[in-house]
């Protein structure tokens, strides 16, 4: 008793670093590690890479910080994120949780491993003092460098914005399509390189136009959109949406505007896209609506003789292809210099009858066809003026083209 009494009232200083140690050696054997560890689908885990890898990947703005997915396992969900700035995705996959946790990666790899894998489940782990994330499944074990996740900008969802408005992934879908296709590719007018979307009450339109030709539709909203909406939306950027839009079966989409940006959420998907700035022309002053001829023509028909007029016109200097409209006829032809001239007609069904000679790009002429759906169409065309193409018995999609000075 009297020596553990002097221990206290004199302790040596050997024995005080021996009883620290100690004490330090025993809180580090009950300390306990931090480990994520997921178990989920292969098909729900290789559905959610394929959403969010195209922004994951992407180089162009050369900040690595930027580049890769964040997986996070929180309060029950299981989401993973991507972002770049110019687009930011969150969804969410169904998995059991074991321990919460998230990581910050990139790995070309992944995606095609996952997809590959010989086992309908997938385990994910990751300790907080490994900077290596491992996936397995079936006999396959794969581990892979982690980044720092605060490193990563994550995506904020916002519930309000200034408007808003609901549809379903396929009618935007159809939008999307049957507009962006027009968008330019010259990047020294941005707010041509974009779709513009116009929403007012019960009207919804987009529009896309790079000054030679215009793509419009327009549909009826079941409900009427809180405010109006007008903003121009990246080519590029609408067009990965489209690719995450289902379409087996119609999903109710809510578009939010806010500020600079639009967000997109349906199902477990939430997508922030940004905008261009700018104002976009006024595109109703551009589609005509004074005709000398309106032509009725079989759009199969149409299509593969123009088809076949742009085997030579595509070698020719800007795909020019003449067009002479007369006598129900429409008689085609296009001239490569270096090696011939092509001639092609179609019959048709003209109103007006007034006989018209007009030159356009053929490729624009394609691309316009592509997006018909009816048996029959419209070109609506004068001299020297741009055409409107449309299916017959269908006012909501409008297509024009520019002619060209060719004669």
């Amino acid at each position: 008793l009297t020596l553990f009494k002097d221990f206290f009232t004199n302790p040596h200083p050997l024995l005080l670093l021996l009883l620290f140690n100690k004490l330090q050696l025993s809180s580090y054997s009950y300390k306990k590690e931090n480990t994520m560890k997921l178990k989920i689908k292969k098909e729900d885990f290789t559905r959610a890479l394929q959403s969010v890898q195209k922004v994951a990947s992407n180089k162009s703005n050369n900040l690595s910080s930027e580049n890769g997915l964040l997986i996070k396992a929180i309060n029950d969900n299981i989401e993973i994120q991507a972002n770049d700035y110019d687009m930011g995705i969150k969804t969410t996959v169904p998995g059991i949780i074991e321990e919460s946790g998230e990581v910050f990666l990139w790995d070309p790899h992944l995606s095609e491993l996952t997809r590959r894998i010989a086992s309908e489940e997938i385990i994910l782990t990751k300790s907080d003092s490994d900077s290596q994330m491992s996936i397995e499944g079936g006999k396959l074990k794969y581990r892979y460098m982690t980044m720092n996740t605060e490193d990563f900008n994550e995506v904020e969802v916002v519930e309000q914005g200034y408007a808003s408005f609901t549809t379903d992934s396929v009618i935007l879908k159809d939008l999307i399509d049957n507009t962006s296709y027009a968008c330019a590719t010259d990047t020294s007018r941005p707010v041509f390189t974009g779709t513009f979307l116009d929403v007012s009450g019960k009207s919804l339109s987009m529009v896309a136009t790079d000054t030679h030709r215009l793509a419009l539709k327009s549909v009826t909203l079941d409900q009427p959109s809180t405010g109006d909406i007008q903003a121009i939306i990246p080519g590029r950027l609408l067009s990965e949406v489209a690719r995450q839009l289902p379409t087996d079966v119609p999903v109710v989409v809510k578009i939010t505007a806010v500020r600079n940006y639009l967000a997109i959420q349906f199902g477990n998907v939430y997508i922030r896209t940004r905008l261009i700035e700018g104002t976009f022309p006024d595109y109703k002053r551009v589609i005509p609506t004074e005709f000398s001829n309106i032509i009725t023509i079989r759009r199969n028909d149409f299509t593969a003789a123009v088809e076949r007029i742009s085997i030579v016109a595509k070698d020719a200097q800007y795909n020019v292809i003449n067009f002479d409209m007369a006598d129900n006829q429409i008689h085609m032809n296009s001239q490569d210099p270096d090696h011939g001239v092509v001639e092609d007609s179609v019959e048709c069904i003209m109103s007006g009858g007034n006989p018209l000679s007009i030159s356009f790009n053929g490729r624009f002429i394609l691309d316009v066809l592509k997006h018909c759906s009816k048996d029959e169409i419209f070109l609506k065309c004068r001299e020297n003026s741009p055409m409107l193409i449309q299916d017959k018995d269908t006012g909501n999609c409008v297509f024009v083209v520019t002619p060209m000075r060719a004669r």
